[in-house]
This record gives structure tokens, C-alpha cells and sequence, in this order.
């Protein structure tokens, strides 16, 4: 990021692929692409230049979950005002999460699609942007369409961000297959080659150009995803409020830092022959001390059943060490990773409608195919995360009969 703004020169601090996107006034500007492209970055920046030049503006960011919105682009607004030297001009309610220029009253506000009593009460929109917009469902996205209306004194835009997950998400529809407004889109596909600002980051770069398979067209080419060897379509999504409550749920973790710690709250009924998933923490960048910090957040005590990754036993150590002495490694060995899809494979998996990177893992989820076509057994690595903390709880607890945590 840079030391100073100077909105007289304010272009030299964007990536030059959205340079031409700054004054751009198209009602949807889709910014889709690849991970790490700086799509985010970009909207921000631009949200950040109209509120400083330009009078009576009010934004609204959205996210498909409320919680995902203060560690992501509210925190990220937050960097940009402190790097720009500005925060001081700037009025933070962080619990309200909202941004107010005190030279001119321009606000910014964030509120999540599951949080509809808010939305409610946000009135005199002149502009919105949709963070994670492949996670909306259609009638979400026109919902944000028609908050924005009535207003002329500014051009009114949607700005959507995202990664073109699936050929068949509502996004690719709505403004590539089928669009009926199409004079009114402007779409730009970028990847992290696009972005200057990331190759001081080696390893996220080296992580991108590992991704092989689905995962690589999406997240490192930026391309709309297609899935053709799926491994799970014994699942569907449930609301949030229909995850069972159970004394003594069983959590899944799997452990990164430049990927995401995946932590999962599991339930098991056998009787019913379902399993029950809910997504607490999907972080990357994060320390064992953060994770801690977010397990006891999520309700997780010291009596709190753990199965977490094998792989990682000083992780595991380190959090047995602060309270959580029934963190369990995972099994693992010779053919563990296909007994556990065969296992998954037995129950109908339910997701919370809030588990957003959950379902976006599940739903690209698919079998290895080698160079000369053949399927293989194994899944397709690269965004499983995930998939991979749900499959070895399911598979712990087929492996050792243990009944702690299920609906027997």
C-alpha cells in the first residue's frame, strides 16, 4: 500500500488493469478473476476516492454472512485509511461497523444478507458493493439491486467481486450466458499476475502456481469453473437455525497459515444417517494464538472434542497446552483419505446456509485425473481444507466407534 494519497495523482497508487475502472460508471462493474488479483483492493480504493471528492454518498458493502464482513473488508478499509494517512479525518464506529468523512458526511456501511432486520433499516443508497458475490443467491442479489434506486444527483453502481467458481453459480448466468441489461455491465477478469503489489509475497505466489486441476482454472487463471468428476453429491445447504444442539458436538481442524485454518462444528446422527455442518473459523494468515483465541469465541471448552490434523503435531500440542486436552490427531495412513470419502459418502451431509467457504469447497470438490484421462481414487488437491476437517472427523469416529458428539 502506499505512505500518501494524493488525490490529484490518485491513479498511481491502483494496479494498472483497473486504472480505466475509476471513473467507469456502468450500474454493475463485475470484477471477477483469480485469488490474489487485488479485485478487492480495487473496490475499496475506489469506494475511498468517491467519499473524499465527491458529496451526499452512501455506500453499503455486503457479504452473504454478517461475521465474515469485520475481519475482512471493514478491517481492510481500515488499513487503507491508516496507510493513507486519513484515519484521523475519519469518524469508526467499529461495533456498528460504519465509516463516516467528517468534511462532507459521506458514510460507508456493512451489513451482512443473513442480518435482514439491518438491511431494513438502510435507507438513501447511492452505491453498493457485493465482496464474496458468489455466495449470494439470485433473489440476494436483486434484493441489493433494487435497494439502489431513486437517487440522481450520482451515478449508482453495484460492484461485485468474486471468484468465478462455478459455471453453474447464478453470476455466470446473470452477466455472461444471459445477461438482460447488458449495456449496463462492465466485467473485467483478472488474476494475481495483474496484481504488482503481491509477488513481494513468495509463498502465496508459489501457493497459487501449485493449484493443479479445477481449483487452478479458478483460482489461479481466474476462469469459470466446471465440474465434471464430482466426489459429494449426497449434500444441500439447511438454515442456520436447523444445526442440531447437542451436548458435545465434535469440531474438525485443519491447520495453515498461507491456506486457511479450517475449524468445523460437526454432529453425527446415526440413526438418520446425517451429518450436520457448520463452519466457525476459515482464516488464513493466522497463528495457533489467534486460533485459540477464535475456538474459545466459538464456545469451545476443555471438554471439547477436537479431531484435528495429523500433520501438524506441535499445533496440536500448543492448543492441548492452553485448555483443549481432547484435541485428537486425525488418522492417516495407507488409503485413510479414500475410507473416509467411502464413509462420507454413507450419510446425507447438511451445511449451514453460513458456511460459505464450506460450500464453496464442497461444491468444487472432485476426483484427480491423471495426464492421460484416467479418474483416480484420490480428490483433486487444492481448495479441500475443509472438506478435508469434515472427512476426518466422519472417519475418526467410524475408525474408533467413538459415540461423543453424535445423535445415537
Amino acid at each position: 500500500m502506499p505512505t500518501v494519497i494524493d488525490l490529484t495523482n490518485f491513479e498511481n497508487v491502483l494496479n494498472d488493469v483497473y486504472k480505466p475502472l475509476l471513473f467507469d460508471d456502468h450500474r454493475y462493474l463485475v470484477l471477477y478473476g483469480g485469488a490474489g488479483s487485488g479485485k478487492s483492493h480495487f473496490a475499496c480504493q475506489k469506494i475511498l476516492y468517491r467519499v473524499l471528492t465527491e458529496k451526499n454518498q452512501r455506500f453499503l458493502i455486503l457479504r452473504k454472512v454478517a461475521r465474515t464482513l469485520r475481519q475482512s473488508v471493514f478491517q481492510l478499509f481500515l488499513d487503507y485509511l491508516s496507510a493513507w494517512h486519513i484515519y484521523d479525518q475519519f469518524k469508526v464506529h467499529r461495533g456498528e461497523m460504519t465509516i463516516t468523512f467528517k468534511a462532507n458526511g459521506n458514510e460507508i456501511l456493512f451489513a451482512g444478507i443473513d442480518d435482514p432486520e439491518k438491511l431494513k433499516s438502510i435507507e438513501r443508497i447511492t452505491g453498493i458493493w457485493v465482496e464474496e458475490a458468489n455466495e449470494l443467491r439470485p433473489a440476494d442479489f436483486e434484493e441489493a439491486d433494487r435497494r439502489l434506486r431513486a437517487v440522481f444527483h450520482t451515478y449508482m453502481q453495484i460492484i461485485l467481486t468474486y471468484n468465478p467458481v462455478l459455471k453453474s453459480n447464478w453470476t455466470y448466468k446473470r452477466f455472461f450466458s444471459d445477461p438482460v441489461d447488458v449495456d449496463d455491465i462492465r466485467p473485467l477478469k483478472t488474476t494475481y499476475k495483474d496484481n504488482r503489489f503481491i509477488f513481494d509475497d513468495k509463498a502465496y505466489v508459489k501457493l497459487l502456481e501449485s493449484y493443479r486441476g479445477n481449483t487452478r482454472r479458478v483460482f489461479t487463471e481466474g476462469e469459470y469453473g466446471f465440474l465434471e468428476h464430482a466426489i459429494y453429491t449426497n449434500w444441500k445447504t439447511i438454515p442456520n437455525s436447523a444445526f442440531p444442539t447437542v451436548d458435545e458436538p465434535i469440531f474438525g481442524l485443519d491447520f495453515g497459515f498461507v491456506n486457511p485454518n479450517a475449524l468445523l462444528r460437526i454432529v453425527i446422527d446415526m440413526e438418520e444417517k446425517k451429518v450436520y455442518v457448520d463452519e466457525l473459523v476459515y482464516k488464513t494468515r493466522q497463528t495457533t494464538p489467534e486460533l485459540i483465541e477464535d475456538m474459545k469465541a466459538n464456545g469451545l471448552t476443555e471438554d471439547s472434542v477436537i479431531v484435528a490434523d495429523s500433520e501438524a503435531p506441535d499445533k496440536i500440542k500448543e492448543i492441548q497446552d492452553a485448555g483443549f486436552i481432547y484435541t485428537l490427531k486425525s488418522k492417516k495412513g495407507a488409503g485413510s483419505v479414500k475410507a473416509g470419502l467411502d464413509v462420507c459418502q454413507q450419510f446425507e451431509i447438511l451445511i449451514t446456509e453460513r458456511s460459505t467457504k464450506t460450500i464453496t469447497e464442497i461444491e468444487m470438490y472432485q476426483r484427480k485425473v491423471d495426464k492421460d484421462g484416467v479418474i483416480a481414487e484420490e480428490p483433486e488437491k487444492g481448495l479441500d481444507h475443509a472438506m478435508d476437517a469434515m472427512r476426518n472427523v466422519i472417519y475418526y469416529y467410524y475408525k474408533t466407534g467413538r459415540v461423543l458428539g453424535t445423535v445415537v
